[in-house]
Parts: structure tokens; sequence; C-alpha cells
């Protein structure tokens, strides 16, 4: 990634930005990004991810900054806004943490952080630094992209392999932006990854594990509809409150000169429950090959769930099928195919275009996707 500018501000900024600096003397580096992203589906009964058989600017569309604030003898505060079109452009800190280096290879965060749960975590949201013109969502959907807690990291350097460790314990409390999700709560995470480079190659190995709340109005009614299980029923496979989630993630980031490898696949194992499926296998393979200031890629994603039918054996017999039935409802099986073009026009600037093509086959649905854009880091 380039190198962003920096900016001395003055006494009066630095006192709006005082939970970044906590100092009026400190030096506030300024970071932003920007994507500007339009889309639509071809046909007029397709729609993928919030997009129809329209144009639309805001799905995709994001505007952050971040601000570094370096206080001396290792500490440092981090703060970075973004205004994100999904959620008409309204700011929220996505990053807001201090950072001490206790030794020189260990250092410890405190605050907001990102979640961990792909490869480019660290860099979700800044769409220049890699050539789609959004992650896959087949692998990339987890609402959960910030937690608030703290983290140990560990460098290692291993001769030839640089490693890094990262144990981190956290909540998020009410990140979804649903308006009939009432509460979304994940709590008690306990989070640990593990990354190793190699001349110019990565690794990542992911594991998180915390406790799922979610109320709405779906989930109340299914309650109702369904009381004739019994409460144990209810309380154990139909009410999501602290239910455990797991999350293992592995990712590989090769490059071989013009030609780059992205491989990453990631499984979710959920209690046993009626409305969510309870293992989901998430997938992405990606090919980029660099043309001087072009970049072109092919990517094959996918995203499979399925229903733990054992549940329905908890249940008489006359509510088996209904339960059968709710449960084949929430499996899937999605694949797609992503073939992407970026070209760096600018210094600090790069246009994407890419074809999307979808197939769902569960429920038998597919559509064809065109989704363009501009990426800009300043």
């Amino acid at each position: 990634m380039k190198k962003m500018s920096t900016i001395n501000i003055s006494g009066v900024l630095l006192i709006v930005l005082s939970a970044l600096s906590l100092s009026s003397m400190a030096e506030v580096n300024f970071q932003g990004f920007a994507s500007f992203v339009g889309g639509a589906t071809l046909e007029s009964d397709e729609t993928y991810n919030g997009y129809e058989n329209k144009i639309e600017y805001d799905k995709n569309s994001v505007y952050g900054l971040q601000a570094v604030s370096n206080l001396g003898d290792g500490l440092t505060a981090t703060g970075q806004i973004i205004a994100r079109g999904s959620e008409n452009y309204k700011p929220e800190f996505e990053w807001m943490y201090l950072s001490y280096n206790i030794t020189p290879t260990l250092s410890a965060k405190l605050g907001r952080v990102r979640t961990p749960f792909y490869m480019q975590s660290e860099y979700l949201e800044v769409g220049y630094t890699y050539h789609w013109v959004r992650p896959p969502e087949e692998l990339y959907a987890a609402q959960i992209t910030n937690m608030d807690g703290a983290s140990l990291l560990y460098n290692v350097p291993m001769g030839s392999i640089d490693g890094q460790f990262v144990v981190s314990i956290a909540n998020r409390r009410g990140y979804s932006e649903n308006s009939a999700i009432t509460v979304s709560d994940f709590t008690s995470i306990v989070a640990t990854t593990a990354q190793f480079e190699f001349e110019g190659h990565s690794a990542k190995l992911i594991y998180v594990q915390g406790d799922l709340t979610f109320e709405s109005t779906s989930i109340t009614e299914t309650e109702t509809n369904l009381a004739a299980a019994g409460a144990t029923f209810i309380a154990d496979h139909v009410s999501i409150q602290g239910k455990q989630l797991g999350f293992t993630g592995i990712g590989f980031d090769l490059n071989f000169d013009a030609l780059k490898v992205v491989l990453e696949y990631s499984q979710l194992d959920f209690d046993e429950l009626l409305l969510i499926a309870s293992k989901e296998a998430r997938s992405l393979a990606s090919v980029a090959y660099n043309l001087n200031e072009s970049t072109i890629s092919y990517t094959l994603s996918g995203n499979k769930k399925e229903g733990d039918t054992a549940i329905a054996d908890n249940v008489a017999d006359p509510l088996k099928p209904t339960i059968l039935a709710v449960l084949a409802g929430t499996d899937r099986d999605v694949t797609t195919h992503t073939l992407g073009l970026r070209h760096d026009f600018h210094d600090s600037a790069a246009f994407k275009v890419e074809l999307i093509s979808t197939e769902e086959s569960k429920l038998d649905t597919k559509a064809t996707l065109v989704r363009f854009g501009v990426d800009m880091i300043f």
C-alpha cells in the first residue's frame, strides 16, 4: 500500500481529536480512503446482495478517515471513522484504540479493533489495497467488522519467516443495522490469529469464538408458532440468546512476480439452531495477473449452509414435518464467478469493473451483476 499523506494540525483540531491524540503537542497523521461504487443486475427479476436491475451507487460506496497520534515511548492512539453508503453515510468509529509497545516484539491494544475474520480484515474497507471492487460476499459476509476489547500482538522472526500471533478478548454489542433486529450482540469473544510471511507470500490461521444473541420479530413469531414444541425446545433451538458461534479460517496470499493467487476457506459452527444453519462453509480462490498499470482477475467463491436435521428428533411426530421444512429453508449453496479488471489511472486511484455471475442451487436462482467503481487513498 502506498504511503499516505501526513498533516500537522493546529491546537484547535487537536482538542477536537483529543480522544485520539491525548496531547495538544502530539503530531496527528491523517490517512484517508474512499470508494465510489455503482452496479446493477442485468435482468429485471434478478437480485444479488442488495443490487437490482437499476444502477445504484450506495451499496458498496464508503469514505474513511484515519488519524494516528504518536505520543512517544511506544504509545500511540488510532481512530478510524467510516461512512458507508449502505448506511446513508452515517459516520461511525470503526477503530478507536490505544497501542503500547511493551517490548520490541510484544505490543498491546485497548479499545475498538477489527474483528479478524479474514485475510483482508485489516484493509477490508480500503478497496485500493486489493483487486476486487469488493471482496466476494460469499466469504466476506460478516456484519461484525469490529469489536471492543484488548489484544496482545507478538512478533516472532523465525529465520526468513516473519510470524505474528494475536490474541484478543472482546465484545461487540448492537452491531446490526437491520431495523427488524432489536438486539444483536456478539459477546465473550476470544479471537486468535497466526500469520506468517515469507518472500512476498503470506499465510493466516484464524479462530474466533463467542456468544451470539439475536432478538427479532421473525424469531418471536417462530417461538409463538412453535409453542407446542415446548419451552425446552424453544430455549434450546429457536431462541438465540448467548448461543455459541465458532469461526475457523485459513488463507494464503501468494505472489509470483506478475501473478497473484489468493485462497481462503472458513467454516462457521453454531449451536443447534432452527433459524440459522448449524454449519456454514465459505471458500474463495482468486487469480490476478498484473499488466503494468492494469490487472485482470478471475475469482471463484462459494457459500454452503446446512441445517442440522437432528433437531427434528426433539419434537413429537406431528411437528416434525414443520421443523424439517424450516430447517430446509436455511440451506443454501451459492457458487459465484467474478471476472474483474483494475486500472491504476493515478498514483492514488484505481478504476475497477467486474462481471459477476452467481447461482444458488437450493433456491434455483441466478443473477448476473455488473459492478464498477473508483478506489482512492489520500
